[in-house]
């Protein structure tokens, strides 16, 4: 499949947001990224206001196109949401798995367990996306996975901030275990618990981070 330009220049400000090279208040001008691509404005308005639809960049008059700022208080309000709308997917995913997805989420976790041994934390986090998407992709619910989606993007940058934090990655990985377990035994209520486990852990961790991030 063919990516077009529009596409290219999203997932490179996206990536550049995710992992930092772009920070929160960061001014993009469209004159120096049509320079940068060289390509036309037209996909480099394209790419960037899907980037704005997701809540990564923002448009404010006078002041231009900055990278979006999220307050401690948004970062907790999406994770509350997160737990309860992701615990749920958990939940139906666990009771709809058969043998051939379970294989397919093993496989999954033990590459996720490579990539915590060697701290590749960009691997861990692409793996760690297919994993979640996964779960919420076998739910059946596609009003669910629609909202899931959106909230995952809008905190998307985050998660690679609290990989970051150190003695982490064994208790995702525990937790995850739950999870799979859960789908083998088409157990919902376990899974359900798992994940609540799972994202009250990371809300937690990103949230001290933030709030002594702050305190500097």
């Amino acid at each position: 499949m063919t990516i077009s330009l529009r596409e290219k220049v999203y997932n490179r400000i996206r990536g550049d947001i995710t992992y930092g090279k772009l920070s929160p208040g960061e001014r993009l001008i469209e004159r120096d990224l049509t320079e940068k691509f060289h390509i036309s404005r037209s996909p480099i308005r394209e790419a960037l206001r899907q980037l704005e639809s997701e809540g990564l960049i923002t448009f404010k008059n006078y002041k231009g196109i900055t990278v979006s700022k999220l307050s401690v208080k948004q970062v907790e309000e999406i994770y509350n949401l997160r737990w309860v709308l992701e615990s749920y997917s958990a939940s139906l995913s666990a009771e709809r798995a058969t043998k051939n997805y379970v294989a397919n989420l093993r496989n999954l976790h033990e590459k996720l367990k490579i990539a915590a041994e060697t701290f590749d934390l960009i691997v861990w986090l692409e793996l760690n996306t297919l994993f979640h998407d996964s779960l919420s992709q076998n739910s059946g619910n596609s009003n669910l996975i629609q909202i899931l989606d959106i909230l995952k993007r809008r905190i998307y940058r985050y998660k690679f901030m609290v990989l970051r934090v150190p003695g982490h990655l064994n208790q995702y990985i525990t937790h995850h275990e739950g999870i799979l377990k859960a789908c083998e035994k088409n157990d919902g209520r376990m899974a359900e618990k798992y994940m609540k486990i799972h994202v009250e852990h990371i809300k937690n961790v990103l949230l001290d981070y933030l709030k002594k991030s702050l305190e500097k």
